[in-house]
């Protein structure tokens, strides 16, 4: 073989190698990084909740509501399996990660529904509850709309929200790092965790 067709070959060799080492995400990787907008609440213990002094941790940021029928038990449910993937794969990240649930109904989620609500999924999982007036600072924040669902109202005993679903990470320096969708699996999003905290 010629020199430079094998100089070539081996150029290509390196690429593949490269490439197939390359994790590709599922999550929405932002280029920029900004650190993420403040949040203060309670947690479902009465104590007194900040996104800033979660600084130093990895957070994975989720916003449901506990009357949700399908979309946020479903996310919880693999928020939950991939933290107990990460206790066997990762133990010192697994450590680290907060998962924080935080209330898109304030009206309902009193910090007594929050606790059974969470911890039906992991106990070490915070549960978030905020006023109604900063819950509306929050939203344009967090890019998040939630509203009663057609024909329904806030003043009902019994409403389902409409609302945007995702999974914010929220690296250890507190800055937006990745977006999930809510359908991603606790496999997919072990993974993403692996290459975006190593």
């Amino acid at each position: 073989m010629p020199c430079q067709a094998r100089a070539c070959f081996i150029c290509l060799l390196l690429f593949l190698i490269a490439a197939c080492g390359r994790h590709e995400y599922v999550g929405t990787v932002f280029d920029e990084v900004e650190p993420a907008a403040p949040l203060r609440g309670q947690n479902y213990d009465g104590s007194s909740f900040n996104l800033a002094d979660l600084k130093g941790d990895p957070v994975l940021l989720f916003f449901g509501y506990t009357f949700c029928p399908d979309t946020c038990p479903l996310t919880m449910m693999e928020l939950a399996a991939a933290q107990r993937a990460l206790d066997n794969e990762a133990p010192a990240l697994a450590a680290d990660l907060k998962v924080v649930f935080v209330s898109l109904d304030p009206k309902r989620d009193n910090l007594a529904r929050l606790q059974p609500y969470v911890h039906a999924f992991d106990s070490r999982f915070l549960g978030v509850h905020v006023t109604e007036s900063e819950l509306d600072a929050l939203k344009p924040a967090y890019g998040i709309y939630s509203d009663p669902a057609e024909g329904q109202s806030l003043a009902d005993d019994y409403y389902l929200l409409d609302h945007t679903s995702g999974v914010y990470l929220i690296d250890r320096a507190g800055n937006w790092r990745a977006l999930f969708n809510t359908d991603v699996t606790a496999e997919e999003l072990t993974a993403d965790l692996h290459a975006l905290l190593r």
